[in-house]
């Protein structure tokens, strides 16, 4: 499938696709993009097997800033970009509906 994404979000979605690979052995664990969301707000926390580091948290800082976007997993269009405007509204107006979207 041709992907709409930029170089930038491309590289952005292979490394939030990396952490899902290193602590849930999965390409992209569901609500992925909440947890590491909450990890680059909150800092270095538990997941899966594993952790989301600081060093986790630095490259997805900056590959996120690089790109001006995050990446939600969409069951239709899969990897999306969505601005980080558009990201931090949604983040915050889904986590005030469903508190377990950021679980571990």
């Amino acid at each position: 499938m041709e992907s709409d994404l930029t170089e930038k979000e491309l590289r952005l979605a292979a490394f939030m696709s990396e952490i899902s690979e290193n602590c849930y052995s999965a390409g992209w664990m569901q609500n992925l993009e909440y947890a590491l969301w909450h990890a680059v707000i909150q800092g270095e926390r538990k997941y899966g097997q594993s952790y989301i580091t600081e060093d986790d948290i630095s490259t997805l800082v900056k590959l996120s800033t690089d790109a001006n976007a995050w990446i939600i997993f969409d069951n239709e269009k899969e990897e999306t970009a969505l601005s980080l405007k558009e990201w931090t509204e949604k983040f915050k107006n889904d986590l005030e509906k469903n508190k377990e979207i950021i679980k571990d």
